[in-house]
């Protein structure tokens, strides 16, 4: 099931901006924090190695081959429930060694930077698990109407820590880049 989801996922990442799903979409979330809600079992080793492209976009980041093992790929919905967006929307992020994430979880991710000019770019990466599941704490979808598209994640605890809701197309809460480092 995964393989065909990880296949699905390739080639949408390839039709649209030609941004690989390991790097934001969008050039000013560059190292921003943003909260996904991991939506498929983390892939296998195996599959890493078979996408391609986006394997090499890890590699050129900095990540070792040695690094990349079972687990250490993930994808992370940003948008509920239903609909295209949730799927266009949705991001791969590293998860780095000593951190796992499992179905559920809600991730706070470091978004990477896209490559160009600079140089290859960066990945977006998991810091830490917020939340085990939507329903055990104090992160939400909202508004709380189930079924509407393109509800974002919010957590109690964000204004407090700084994020702030960024409004317009693609409303979703973040934590600017510079901001104070994570707790």
């Amino acid at each position: 099931m995964l393989t065909g989801m990880l296949m699905c996922l390739i080639a949408c990442a390839s039709m649209t901006s030609g941004v690989s799903k390991v790097h934001p979409s969008i050039k000013e979330d560059t190292g921003v924090l943003r909260l996904a809600e991991v939506v498929h079992p983390p892939a296998t080793r195996k599959q890493i190695v078979s996408l391609g492209l986006h394997y090499e976009n890890l590699l050129a980041a900095g990540i070792k081959d040695s690094d990349l093992r079972d687990g250490s790929l993930v994808e992370g919905r940003m948008y509920c429930c239903g609909g295209e967006i949730e799927t266009s929307s949705a991001l791969w992020f590293y998860v780095p060694e000593g951190l796992q994430v499992e179905i559920g979880d809600i991730v706070e991710v470091r978004m990477g930077r896209q490559p160009g000019k600079n140089g290859p770019g960066e990945v977006n990466t998991a810091m830490r698990v917020r939340q085990k599941g939507i329903t055990n704490g104090s992160c939400q979808w909202v508004p709380d109407k189930p079924g509407l598209w393109m509800r974002v994640l919010y957590c109690d605890w964000m204004e407090q820590e700084g994020w702030i809701e960024r409004k317009g197309l693609y409303n979703t809460w973040l934590k600017p880049a510079g901001s104070e480092e994570i707790r």
